[in-house]
């Protein structure tokens, strides 16, 4: 039996060897998606004649410039740090027309774009590496452990200007206009150990503990800090030309966004009050709020038509009567950016039948009429207008390109120019396989749920082939016609790698997702794991009915949320699908934070019942198919403590499984030998099980 037992055992090893062996199918390879590169934080220069920007090379990220028709100039090249395998520029400010100063591993630096050779700044400011500049760019504030200093740019003097108590610590601050006010949040935040008795107390888990969120304003010259009254989540500090300080505050339950202004030593006042008794819905990638650069006005967003839609109002109105809809339809619309002059706003919009792509148009807010400037196929996202109005730059990503930036004239009709080019040498685009928009009834209620069919270019379709159901995360991310512009593009990476080694990639949009409707992106409401994981196997339902796919070989995987629903999947309704990888997924939404949970849940006190069916942690013993487990231990955002109590309850259970652990990485895989790592593993499970491995059928 022992002998058998080691024969068996070694004829898997020979056959992982071999699948995973084989030589990729085209030029699609895991280490060249590895390479993909990601640009962020464009910057105009004060004559509009150069755009400064970071661009992350897997964990390597460097400062750049560029002026539009020529190519990127490395303003930095840090060495990464050894064993970290990282470097990183923090926050970044042109203080002339070819100067910048730039913060990283929190020292200040600043370096030149006729002479790129960085030198960090002396004269007692080598430590404000977490700052920003006032308007005339003649003051910088800065945070020193954890307190507020502001500092000459030219002369580098400094003071301090806040004694806040420990452990409350400062955000980094927002100057005035006139630069006679600075506004700051600051909070208590700890790392707190924690034992994770279930485990013997030989782990000790760090989770992040944040408390006591104010919101505060100093004057440059010193004096008491006024605090602003606030219960829930405040951000978008801004200033209007008569110093009221403006911003949305989220209340506890995620059900109320007030958009409130408040001058000094008065009571905040509320401009505009949006109310939704499931949760406002909003996502970070349209939710912006802009006061214009005149100061007299406010933009901002709200899906109180039942879709997200840009409107403006004047910073001192009394009444939301005053505010005025710019954009209608069903359809989203996200801001981007006020023109200089304060007549125009740009921003991005996805059309009514097409919520997976982004177009961008700039609309005279006197008329509300808007014309097209980007129109082009893809997903061009967050317009920045350049100093005198003529240009905007912006973010866009379509099927044959990954993130880069590009530069269009603020018209209709615009050519977009490229400025950057993130994609690794020698991949063949033309193999790129290319997304199609695809619906499917639910099983919860018949309703169509979107997704994204990813298909090699030149599939078989007189055979069946294996399939495989990506979960994005989030919760409320969503999926589109082209490489995702955000941290979930490593993902979509992956996926068009599978596909061109032959599997069908399905991408669900399920309920809870954003780009759609506010129904839709509230529709988990109470039900996080059950009517969201209806939708997904509604994918493996219809993946089922395409003559070219294996109905016996259909695996799912996702990351964050989608790794929580890929165990709610396996557990939920475990004979449908052939193996699934967990990543980094919610195993127990009573231990995870209550500003995410608490407007989609309730609390655990008040909703016992949905909190333990949301929680896949009870009900591994259901699991009956093949599971991978892979998770970095350096996750600040789903605890890696998630991963080892379903290690611990598979253990208990006498159930295997797989896992691949990454010390050191963060959440969403970000360094190139763990992304290679991982979509190896990947890759190679999803071969063992779903190409190689016994049938199973179905069910």
């Amino acid at each position: 039996m022992k002998r058998a037992a080691s024969i068996c055992v070694l004829l898997l090893i020979v056959a992982v060897a071999r699948v995973a062996g084989e030589p990729p199918r085209g030029s699609i390879t895991i280490e060249r998606i590895a390479e993909i590169k990601y640009p962020t934080s464009p910057a105009w220069s004060p004559d509009g004649k150069t755009i400064a920007f970071l661009w992350d090379a897997a964990g390597k990220q460097d400062l750049f410039s560029v002026v539009p028709g020529g190519k990127p100039l490395a303003l930095t090249d840090f060495a990464v740090d050894p064993d970290l395998l990282l470097s990183d520029i923090g926050s970044f400010a042109w203080i002339s027309n070819d100067e910048l100063l730039f913060g990283k591993d929190g020292q200040l630096w600043s370096v030149s774009t006729t002479s790129p050779k960085p030198s960090r700044v002396g004269d007692g400011l080598s430590d404000a590496g977490s700052f920003t500049l006032s308007r005339d760019r003649k003051q910088m504030a800065f945070l020193r452990r954890g307190q507020i200093w502001i500092a000459s740019i030219a002369a580098h003097t400094q003071r301090q200007l806040t004694q806040l108590p420990d452990p409350l610590s400062a955000s980094v601050p927002v100057f005035s206009a006139d630069g006679r006010w600075l506004a700051f949040t600051a909070a208590q935040s700890s790392l707190e150990p924690e034992e994770l008795r279930w485990n013997g107390n030989m782990v000790r888990s760090y989770g992040s503990a944040v408390a006591d969120r104010r919101v505060g304003i100093v004057s440059p010259q010193g004096g008491d800090v006024g605090w602003v009254p606030a219960v829930g989540s405040v951000s978008g500090l801004q200033w209007t030309a008569d110093n009221a300080l403006i911003y949305q505050e989220l209340s506890p339950d995620g059900k109320t966004r007030e958009i409130k202004s408040v001058t000094v030593g008065t009571l905040p006042r509320t401009l505009w009050r949006d109310r939704d008794d499931r949760w406002w819905s909003p996502t970070g990638r349209d939710s912006k709020l802009l006061v214009a650069p005149d100061g007299r006005s406010l933009a901002f967003v709200s899906d109180r038509s039942g879709w997200i839609h840009v409107y403006v109002m004047p910073v001192d109105a009394t009444a939301e009567s005053q505010a005025r809809q710019l954009t209608s339809g069903t359809y989203g619309a996200g801001l981007g950016n006020w023109s200089p002059d304060s007549k125009r706003i740009a921003y991005h919009h996805s059309l009514n039948g097409n919520q997976m792509e982004r177009f961008i148009d700039i609309v005279d807010v006197a008329t509300g009429k808007s014309e097209a400037v980007v129109a082009a196929r893809g997903v061009n996202l967050d317009p920045l207008f350049s100093p005198n109005g003529s240009q905007v730059v912006f973010q866009r990503t379509d099927v044959e390109n990954s993130l880069d930036l590009y530069v269009a004239d603020a018209r209709a009709g615009s050519k977009p120019v490229r400025l950057s080019d993130s994609m690794p040498a020698g991949l063949n685009r033309a193999e790129i396989p290319v997304p199609e928009p695809v619906y499917f009834p639910s099983r919860l209620d018949k309703k169509p749920v979107p997704a994204t069919l990813i298909l090699a270019k030149n599939l078989d379709r007189t055979r069946k082939h294996p399939a495989i159901v990506w979960i994005h995360g989030s919760g409320s991310d969503q999926n589109f016609l082209g490489w995702h512009p955000g941290s979930y593009r490593m993902y979509y990476s992956a996926s068009v790698y599978l596909a061109q080694q032959g599997y069908v990639i399905l991408t669900p949009d399920y309920r809870g997702s954003s780009g759609y409707s506010r129904d839709w992106a509230t529709g988990v409401h109470m039900a996080l794991g059950v009517n969201d994981t209806a939708d997904v196997a509604s994918g493996a339902d219809y993946l089922k009915t395409l003559d070219y796919v294996d109905p016996d070989r259909i695996g799912v995987w996702g990351l964050s949320y989608g790794g929580f629903l890929t165990l709610q999947a396996l557990t939920a309704d475990p004979l449908l699908w052939r193996c699934g990888i967990d990543v980094a997924g919610v195993v127990d939404w009573a231990t995870y934070g209550a500003g995410y949970t608490t407007p989609r849940l309730g609390t655990p006190v008040e909703n016992p019942e949905i909190y333990k069916i949301s929680a896949p942690i009870y009900h591994m013993e259901k699991l009956a198919r093949p599971l991978m487990v892979l998770h970095g231990t350096n996750d600040r955002n789903v605890a890696f403590r998630d991963s080892l109590r379903v290690i611990d309850q598979l253990l208990k259970l006498h159930k295997s499984f797989e896992m691949g652990v990454y010390p050191g990485e963060i959440h969403f895989f970000r360094r190139a030998h763990i992304l290679r790592d991982a979509w190896h593993r990947a890759e190679d499970f999803f071969d063992r099980h779903l190409k190689q491995g016994a049938t199973i059928t179905s069910q």
